[in-house]
């Protein structure tokens, strides 16, 4: 049974760490640049799993998700972002011990529906 269903822009913690570089300094600056991600599709979230289809495919069982956060760090700043955030924010999730994913669902060139998202992931994860 699908609970959500959005356009994805997502990536590993260390292929956007590795890939991006100084551009994270000034992404923001650009208009209608995507956000900064590597791979995209659809992100699908079921009530065992999250699912990411696509060239690059990713299914991260509900159980072995350990934190999801909302929110602007070290690999994901806000200067990536155009208006510096103020319209949206990515999502991490990290699980499985190391590994940590970034996320942005249903941009539009202004905003994304990562609220929802995060909250409907925090409720499920309760």
């Amino acid at each position: 049974m699908t609970i959500l269903e959005g356009q994805v822009y997502w990536g590993y913690d260390n292929e956007l760490d590795q890939k991006m570089g100084w551009l994270k300094n000034i992404m923001g600056l650009f208009s209608f640049a995507a956000p900064m991600h590597q791979h995209s599709g659809m992100a699908i979230l079921t009530k065992n799993e999250l699912l990411f289809l696509g060239e690059e495919e990713l299914t991260i069982p509900l159980p072995s998700i350990e934190e999801v956060y909302l929110g602007f760090d070290e690999i994901f700043p806000a200067s990536t972002v155009k208006n510096f955030g103020l319209f949206w924010q990515p999502i991490r999730v990290k699980f499985n011990g190391n590994k940590a994913v970034y996320m942005v669902i249903d941009y539009n060139g202004l905003k994304t529906n990562n609220q929802m998202w995060f909250d409907t992931l925090k409720n499920i994860l309760v």
